[in-house]
């Protein structure tokens, strides 16, 4: 399945940036997460160099877009946490480490939702990787496209939460994605959303058809029309984050430079205090 090989890719490119010399993020499970090939070029060098370039030449900026996510939502997840939130609940996971690396999130409760394909890969992984799956993880299978969706999603609660959903909405119709943004408006106020989209005019760029063709681009939206999305379902927008903003806050810091495809952007949103 198409979703499942781009959690696989994801996986990989993650355990690579472990071998950056300015990494952006410290992930040691990473490279327990992948096998087979991945796992061979992810530990010998000169593998690891021409996989980087030939990625490089095939879509310019792709694993730049993913590590830079990948410490953008670390960093929103960290600042929501430190608010007291001790619930996570975590839409379309993957191979997502967080709960396992993170120790802000070590004592928290978490859910994980995903594919049942996903998650019997990802579980029977984690087996191998910790020797046991943390108490504290509940792994409950999930198809957003299902008419049930709202109500399995239901299932993990209304309370202070930080819900997020990594690289899942650009895969899914806007019905699917309205649920997510349906229940992160129901949650207790003070909750967090963290969630990634595709912006419109990415997704109406010629030069990205092949991308849309190979990776299923479902939908897109312009960011000041997803914002007014957030509040239609009683969120607060508190960021938008997307190509330039990693540059300026992540990758020149740090003395990276890197391509970022700009074909995905951050939200983190709160839920409003006194009603939509």
């Amino acid at each position: 399945m198409r979703v499942e090989r781009t959690a696989d890719g994801v996986a990989l490119m993650r355990a690579l940036e472990q071998h950056a010399p300015r990494r952006l993020f410290d992930d040691p499970l990473s490279p327990r997460m992948i096998s087979g090939w991945p796992s061979v070029i992810a530990a010998r060098r000169p593998l690891r160099w021409l996989f980087l370039h030939a990625l490089e030449r095939a879509g310019p900026g792709l694993y730049g877009a993913v590590i830079c996510r990948t410490r953008a939502i670390d960093d929103a997840c960290r600042a929501a946490l430190a608010t007291g939130i001790s619930r996570v609940v975590i839409v379309g996971a993957g191979m997502d480490t967080r709960p396992y690396r993170m120790p802000e999130m070590a004592a928290a409760e978490v859910w994980e939702f995903d594919l049942a394909s996903t998650q019997a890969v990802k579980k029977a992984t984690l087996a191998r990787a910790l020797d046991a799956l943390p108490a504290n993880v509940s792994y409950i299978p999930l198809d957003l496209t299902a008419p049930d969706a709202a109500d399995v999603l239901a299932g993990a609660g209304t309370g202070r939460t930080l819900l997020i959903c990594e690289a899942v909405t650009m895969y899914v119709t806007g019905e699917a994605v309205d649920r997510v943004l349906a229940y992160a408006g129901g949650l207790a106020a003070g909750s967090r959303l963290i969630l990634t989209y595709l912006p419109r005019a990415e997704a109406d760029r010629s030069e990205n058809r092949r991308w849309s063709r190979r990776l299923g681009w479902r939908s897109a939206y312009h960011p000041a029309e997803f914002a007014d999305r957030l509040r239609a379902y009683g969120l607060t927008p508190l960021a938008d984050l997307g190509a330039d903003d990693h540059q300026a806050q992540l990758l020149r810091p740090a003395g990276r430079e890197l391509a970022v495809f700009p074909g995905e952007r951050i939200a983190v949103a709160a839920v409003n205090t006194v009603g939509p």
